[in-house]
């Protein structure tokens, strides 16, 4: 277990993390305590929790008799209150322990074995309802700012359970980029019932590494999953013949380990890395394209193709978001992971970088298949007219067929029709 008396160094590969004082939180870790003991149905022992008024909280659990496991709790008060210029069906969270956030970076204690696992919660002891937060997009914490959601979301959950949506992460004055890797973050809120579910969500998202469109496919495929199933995913993790991941991309144990072995960027490799895998192969047996080059290098599109005709194309692949717009439409996230150092617009691509954004629809259909567009065709930025913008809206001038979208007029032969 993480030890408490070492804190800010690392040891063995473990993040020793800083505390916080925290008085008047009882009630707090009080119901994340009684979330977890109270489980209809659920074999569920706390071995140890750290004292009162001390954050992040640590509590150590035996699950179903069969499986320990550490949580580390970063917990913070969610309330509705009224606040001035602030819409009136909006709940809050203010993340922010003591009075000397600002003064230094607040990066969140980790176990690399990933033995242990770190929460970042919001809870609401008057309602009863938690919000689960992605930890990777407030690691470090972003002390002094407020998290608001809306009362229809907390309904929801409270009569479902379990509630999943997307909320769009927008750079502040002190960030010049979003925290989220894509742009936008998956929220769950939850009954305390399904504290379980939340924290089997967090183990698996944050040991494959998940970006936001695949934790939300996770997360909402975890709306039905019963106790029982919960315990049966937990107790075979280990001794499954075929891995759930493999199950999931379409794809052998050794293809995925191939493929993790070759990836220059190990922040790519499992996020985006699968969705790149699958357009790679649908390149390679669609007619007409002669080769497809893989450009796994910093700052260059996914891949190159060249036409049987020698056309050449580069393009980059994007994972779409599984929630719709007002409007009922998709949307995609189509800018760098983070911008260079002084310079914000670099995270926006310029129109020449690439010729075709593919998209990836598994957040959506939960089949590996892709729409295409011309990157001249895509919407500007609004302030600077040679880059891209970053929210694209995928509608129906996308398409499915790669050929309809590039600007060329070739013959495809019977040799390449027949290639796969």
């Amino acid at each position: 277990m993480i030890n408490m008396t070492h804190l800010g160094t690392r040891h063995a590969g473990r993040s020793y993390f800083t505390t916080y004082n925290t008085m008047g939180r009882g009630d707090v870790r009080q119901m994340i305590l009684n979330a977890l003991t109270s489980v209809p149905g659920a074999d569920v022992r706390v071995l140890f929790a750290s004292p009162d008024g001390v954050a992040p909280i640590y509590i150590g659990l035996e699950l179903f008799g069969t499986q320990r496991v550490g949580l580390l709790f970063y917990p913070f008060r969610s309330n509705r209150r009224t606040t001035k210029n602030r819409p009136g069906n909006e709940n809050r969270i203010q993340i922010r322990y003591g009075s000397n956030w600002h003064e230094k970076e607040h990066v969140l204690g980790r176990d690399a074995a990933g033995i242990e696992t770190t929460l970042v919660l919001g809870v609401d002891p008057e309602s009863g309802h938690f919000v689960g937060l992605d930890s990777s997009s407030y690691d470090p914490l972003p002390m002094g700012i407020s998290f608001e959601y809306k009362q229809e979301c907390v309904e929801l959950a409270m009569q479902h359970g379990w509630h999943v949506f997307e909320r769009e992460n927008l750079p502040g004055i002190r960030r010049g980029t979003p925290r989220a890797r894509t742009g936008l973050e998956t929220v769950v809120i939850f009954r305390p019932e399904k504290i379980l579910h939340f924290i089997h969500l967090e183990r698996r998202a944050q040991r494959l590494n998940l970006d936001g469109p695949l934790r939300y496919k996770l997360a909402e495929a975890l709306i039905h999953a019963d106790l029982n199933d919960l315990s049966e995913i937990i107790n075979s993790s280990n001794t499954q013949s075929r891995h759930d991941l493999e199950e999931a991309f379409s794809m052998s144990s050794n293809q995925i380990l191939d493929l993790l072995s070759s990836a220059n960027r190990l922040e790519v490799a499992v996020r985006g890395r699968v969705a790149e895998w699958h357009l790679e192969q649908q390149l390679l047996s669609t007619a007409g394209i002669d080769v497809v080059k893989p450009l796994d290098l910093d700052g260059q599109p996914d891949f190159e193709i060249i036409t049987q005709g020698g056309s050449k194309f580069r393009i980059e692949c994007k994972n779409c978001s599984p929630r719709t717009t007002a409007k009922g439409l998709r949307r995609v996230e189509v800018q760098k992971t983070r911008a260079s150092k002084g310079d914000p617009t670099s995270r926006y691509y310029d129109i020449s970088h690439f010729q075709v954004v593919a998209t990836c629809l598994f957040s959506v259909t939960g089949k590996w298949e892709f729409l295409f567009k011309r990157s001249e065709d895509l919407k500007p930025h609004a302030e600077h007219s040679h880059k891209i913008a970053a929210m694209q809206t995928v509608d129906d001038t996308w398409s499915p067929d790669l050929w309809s979208v590039l600007d060329v007029q070739e013959i495809v032969t019977k040799e390449s029709e027949g290639r796969t």
